[in-house]
């Protein structure tokens, strides 16, 4: 029974291994911090049980900001990360780039301080500069214009990782810039953001700081394995030829939250001219996977996930009035399919005794807490995975809203798979 294998005394519980916190004082990890991603720790904790040797591969088909591929390569390990949000996907091959130290710390002296001779292309677009008939906005107006005059000077250097990183610290700064910071999913403007004065001054004070860093990690830790960083849609990508056996993978994929992470990423991907208008916004959010409801995706087909799935599927139909959008039941359906799809391929691409560290949590609706962990186990054996443990990594509080108010925390777990016995 797939309950007997929920471990809630698991040796990580409460030990930091599901989130990112740790990360932002780590070399290579602190150069954008990615709130969504999981401890480095937890990746050399897989790799110690797994006994992984050189020239076998660590997998992460939802690399997101790149702590599976970072921390693989940091230790000479072989990886492969695929990410559908083209930022996040530049973000975790820009982290692992060493970079000629000598042309940085010539260049960076111009760099800094270059006159600004260029205008933005987001000045009035949206709510990413001030305009008439807008009370908020994201940046302002000297920024966006530090940013693209930045941004043109590095796209006349030759050496394209010493680009690649330039490019990074700029969007990192600006977003240290940014009127209003990420929080949850959505963005929230900042305490007092009209008095803060951001500016030319304030950019260039982020900008020379975390140039700073990045020299002082490249000094001090070399990357010692390539990585191969895949941008799109996984549920495709993994089906590519170009994606060979795995001995282990280490991954999160997004949680059934309603999160729409190109949202969330929309000023990076903006800023980075990953996408240049809403259609290519849209488009991208079409490929992910659906577990939100900002995107009209296509609908899903199989419902054979389990009975605690259908005990689930059956609590949230019969009290659609507690939801916040009539195409929640939806959505779970979708987003257990999607879950099937890609465990069934990874068990296809999988090492004869390779392992799975699935990361989840468990989510809320209509007044019932979605067993996402227990299901996911349940689907894995159905495709042919040998479920070894679901262990408990810790108990999150929820999210104050008036809907499910009565369920206060939300079981976090990392679901361990293996290709035998």
């Amino acid at each position: 029974m797939i309950r007997n294998k929920l471990n809630d005394n698991f040796g990580l519980k409460d030990g930091g291994y599901s989130n990112s916190e740790n990360t932002v004082d780590l070399p290579r990890h602190r150069w954008y911090y990615y709130k969504e991603g999981f401890s480095p720790f937890l990746v050399e904790k897989a790799i110690e049980q797994t006994g992984i040797k050189k020239g076998e591969i660590i997998l992460d088909p939802f690399n997101g900001g790149g702590t599976t591929t970072l921390t693989s390569a940091s230790l000479g390990l072989k990886s492969v990360g695929i990410e559908v949000n083209p930022f996040t996907a530049f973000l975790s091959k820009t982290k692992t780039k060493n970079i000629n130290l000598k042309e940085l710390k010539s260049f960076k002296s111009e760099f800094i301080d270059s006159p600004n001779a260029a205008k933005s292309e987001l000045l009035g677009y949206s709510t990413f500069s001030q305009k008439d008939g807008l009370n908020k906005w994201l940046f302002n107006d000297s920024v966006l214009d530090t940013f693209e005059s930045k941004w043109q000077l590095i796209n006349q250097l030759d050496s394209r990782n010493l680009k690649d990183v330039l490019k990074l610290t700029l969007v990192s700064s600006a977003m240290e810039n940014c009127n209003a910071k990420r929080d949850g999913k959505c963005f929230r403007y900042r305490n007092g953001w009209e008095n803060n004065g951001f500016n030319e001054e304030t950019f260039l004070k982020s900008l020379e700081r975390n140039l700073n860093i990045v020299y002082e990690d490249i000094e001090k830790k070399k990357i010692l394995e390539k990585v191969e960083i895949f941008n799109g849609d996984s549920r495709r990508v993994l089906n590519s030829k170009k994606i060979g056996g795995f001995k282990l993978c280490v991954t999160s994929p997004p949680y059934l939250n309603t999160f729409d992470y190109t949202d969330i990423y929309r000023p990076e991907l903006f800023l980075g001219k990953f996408v240049t208008n809403a259609e290519e916004l849209y488009n991208l959010r079409l490929k992910t996977v659906r577990s939100h409801i900002q995107a009209k995706w296509k609908h899903p087909s199989s419902m054979d996930f389990g009975l605690l799935y259908e005990n689930a599927i059956k609590h949230v139909n019969e009290n659609v009035e507690n939801l916040m959008h009539k195409n929640i039941p939806l959505m779970i359906q979708a987003y257990f399919e999607d879950m099937q799809r890609i465990l069934s391929v990874l068990k296809s691409k999988a090492d004869k005794d390779a392992q799975l560290w699935f990361v989840v949590s468990n989510s809320a609706y209509a007044g019932m807490e979605i067993p996402v962990d227990l299901i996911i186990g349940e689907i894995g054996t159905k495709v042919g995975w040998y479920l070894k443990e679901i262990g408990v990594l810790r108990y999150i509080n929820k999210r104050k809203t008036k809907y499910s108010p009565e369920i206060k925390e939300l079981r976090e777990s990392v679901i361990i798979f293996s290709n035998n016995k």
